[in-house]
């Protein structure tokens, strides 16, 4: 038995319908299960305050309340900063490049809408957000007003679908699955985000500092879904565009 870690409530990635657990990330830990032979055993887990807290709730120590580990965990960023701060868990196998995105409302505002098309017109984000918290800021404060904060991206994309926003920022990701059947209405791309802390990042694997024989054989796995184009076929079932990580690490 593998016990997988992924988020809990975390559509497209890791989410429960009607009892069932789906979603990318749950298919994936179900190839690494079936790689491995043996039997998937699914750990949910409750996002904390950031991804340090998580490591350690899932990896290296667990929860306080029931100290249950997993042993590898899924959705990780692949950053080296986050790898010093945590040198009780290895970083491995990034699996996807997550873009921030914006989508533009193609009917109000036409193809290759700029950001400050917002300055007169609403956009959404989900509350807190790296997104809210740049538009709060961007262009000297001058989208501020017409940013609408919701408290998931989900509302936020229903706000925009009911039209009472003309835009969604947020990652690619999670802005194509909570827009879903309507997505054809919107340009939906990268645009230019001056000062933006962060536009790309890679997603991949974590597992504890002493299970690193455990990880060269999952990256095996990851690595052949990558390069054989079931990756892309995962994301694709979803409704989701796939951007894979440089293939420096898979070559």
């Amino acid at each position: 038995m593998i016990s997988v870690a992924v988020y809990r409530d975390f559509a497209p990635f890791s989410y429960r319908e009607n009892g069932q657990a789906k979603g990318v990330d749950v298919e994936i830990a179900q190839v690494i299960a079936n790689g491995l032979g043996v039997h998937l055993d699914l750990f949910e887990l409750s996002a904390d305050e950031n991804v340090d807290d998580d490591l350690r709730n899932a990896i290296w120590k667990g929860h306080y309340l029931d100290r249950k580990k997993a042993d590898i965990m899924l959705h990780v960023p692949y950053d080296n900063e986050l790898a010093r701060r945590n040198d009780l868990v290895v970083l491995f196998a990034p699996y996807y490049r997550e873009d921030m995105v914006v989508a533009r409302d193609i009917k109000k505002l036409g193809k290759d809408a700029t950001l400050g098309h917002f300055r007169y017109e609403k956009i959404a984000v989900e509350l807190d957000s790296l997104a809210d918290i740049y538009l709060s800021a961007a262009f000297g404060g001058s989208v501020r007003n017409n940013v609408l904060h919701f408290p998931t991206i989900q509302e936020a994309a229903d706000q925009a679908i009911a039209q009472n926003a003309f835009g969604l920022m947020g990652p690619r990701s999670v802005v194509e699955a909570a827009l879903g059947a309507h997505m054809a209405q919107y340009d939906i791309g990268k645009i230019p985000t001056p000062g933006l802390s962060r536009e790309s990042w890679l997603l991949g694997l974590a597992v504890k500092n002493d299970y690193r024989q455990l990880g060269y054989a999952v990256g095996d796995i990851i690595a052949a879904m990558v390069m054989d184009g079931r990756m892309k076929a995962l994301f694709e079932k979803y409704g989701l565009t796939y951007t894979p990580p440089p293939a420096s690490f898979y070559n």
